[in-house]
């Protein structure tokens, strides 16, 4: 949603986790990882002074190090590797170095392979440990048969964390750039659908999809395949124009969810109005051409979700405009509408709810900018992560448990596409939620939690969490 868009790039270079993390599986026999933290304050290349990068690896060199993975410009680490058992010794006492610490060590291609390992970040993926992805993808880990759509700003579809060696889970030559009709002038970006005009399109598909590849996150669904439909321009405006083809064209492709964390921008160039009236002949026109396309699109198979938004208003209720007024695609009729949850499994103070239009409950933090243990790490273009948050996070999550559920329930065709109706798949996801709050259906977390496990066994048992907080609509 824009108001996430906004925080998250006033605070973005320090959000930025790490470049690539690379593989080791290729290094010499008997080698050693080491993080190297250089010292005193950055400079314009990113070391101690400037003008001092030069020495840094010079000195590296004659201790027998090589920089595997420099992440100087953004926080003043380097990642060394090294076969010399006196690295960390000959390091010390220079004046470059604050520190030294051994990461991991590798026998080398010519010892048998090593068992499979966590991805690295995984630990900071708090979310994915709220809705049990890793107990989920010991039974269905998604499959590349199932396709998820990321109607968004682009994907960077040449990151590492979308590829398990050489392939990626993003299909490029399926996707769609829907902004060609709109008229010169506007922030169109590239055209091509795997580049992100922005991050918040590679941030969501990472969520959905990042690979278990023992580089960086793991998404909810790490084997389902990703198709990038680019809907918003470069400054994060989604114009009706552009999502009305987005989702049309998900349904002539027959895809099996969509994600769209977004609400549709208005008519006039660069404005944004959350609700769209009926009342308003103009955006009565939006929300008629949406309805269309995405009734179109679940006539073709289609589940849609999407992000509720980020105003903290009562969707049923709402302060600043009649109820004839919506949020779209969100409240549209046929839409999975999310909410979001902290760390704690609260509600997310931003988090719009709403009885008839909050759907699930997922995580999407609750925090600051850049801050990993409350708001929510995935993946960053150029082949980064970053940690934001917003309904924009939450939405990708719900829209992973979707795919699951086709992966594990869904009937897979000769012509090798997986039929599953999305009332099904809709039924299957609110069915299986972990209840919180109010017991039962309820305005600020929906139909429940949503819980990959619980959804991919389909266990509908009733689950009462009585350690979630309340709604703080409750009580207020």
């Amino acid at each position: 949603m824009k108001k996430t868009w906004i925080a998250a790039l006033a605070a973005l270079a320090l959000a930025v986790l790490a470049g690539a993390v690379p593989s080791s599986s290729t290094s010499a026999a008997g080698t050693q990882g080491y993080l190297v933290v250089l010292a005193g304050t950055q400079g314009s290349d990113g070391f101690a002074a400037a003008g001092t990068s030069a020495a840094v690896r010079s000195a590296i060199a004659a201790a027998g190090g090589t920089v595997a993975n420099d992440l100087s410009s953004q926080i003043g680490v380097l990642h060394v590797h090294s076969a010399r058992t006196t690295f960390t010794s000959a390091l010390a006492g220079s004046p470059l170095f604050e520190s030294v610490g051994a990461d991991f060590s590798w026998a080398g291609i010519a010892a048998a392979a090593p068992e499979p390992q966590d991805d690295p970040f995984e630990a900071l993926q708090w979310d994915m440990q709220q809705i049990r992805t890793d107990e989920a993808h010991a039974i269905q880990g998604g499959i590349p048969a199932v396709d998820v759509g990321v109607l968004d700003s682009g994907v960077d579809g040449n990151h590492v964390d979308f590829k398990k060696g050489l392939q990626s889970n993003v299909d490029c030559a399926r996707g769609r750039n829907s902004l060609t009709a709109l008229p010169p002038g506007v922030a169109v970006g590239t055209p091509d659908p795997c580049t992100d005009n922005q991050f918040h399109g590679t941030h969501v598909a990472g969520t959905i999809g990042a690979r278990a590849n023992g580089i960086g996150i793991v998404g909810v669904a790490p084997n389902v395949t990703l198709v990038p439909v680019k809907v918003c321009d470069a400054t994060g405006f989604c114009y009706a124009s552009a999502v009305v083809d987005g989702i049309t064209y998900a349904g002539d492709a027959k895809l099996d969810v969509i994600n769209m964390s977004f609400f549709v921008d208005d008519n006039a160039f660069q404005e944004s109005t959350e609700f769209k009236c009926m009342s308003d002949p103009v955006q009565r026109t939006f929300r008629l051409a949406v309805e269309r396309a995405l009734q179109y699109a679940r006539n073709q198979g289609v589940t849609p979700v999407a992000a509720l938004g980020n105003s903290d208003e009562d969707l049923a209720h709402p302060s600043a405009a009649e109820n004839e007024c919506e949020v779209v695609p969100a409240e549209t009729e046929g839409v999975i509408g999310t909410s979001a949850l902290g760390s704690a499994k609260e509600k997310a103070g931003y988090s719009n709810y709403g009885t008839g239009a909050n759907d699930v409950a997922a995580p999407g933090g609750n925090g600051t900018t850049g801050d990993c243990t409350k708001t929510i790490p995935s993946t960053f273009p150029g082949g980064g992560y970053v940690c934001i948050q917003g309904t924009s996070m939450a939405s990708p999550h719900a829209a992973g448990v979707a795919a699951l559920i086709v992966s594990q329930y869904g009937t897979l065709g000769s012509d090798g596409d997986v039929k599953m109706s999305p009332t099904k798949v809709e039924q299957y996801l609110q069915s299986t939620t972990v209840d919180q709050g109010l017991p039962g259906y309820d305005e600020c977390f929906g139909n429940g939690r949503i819980d990959a496990l619980r959804a991919v066994t389909h266990d509908t048992s009733s689950l009462y969490d009585a350690s979630a907080p309340a709604c703080p609509e409750y009580t207020e």
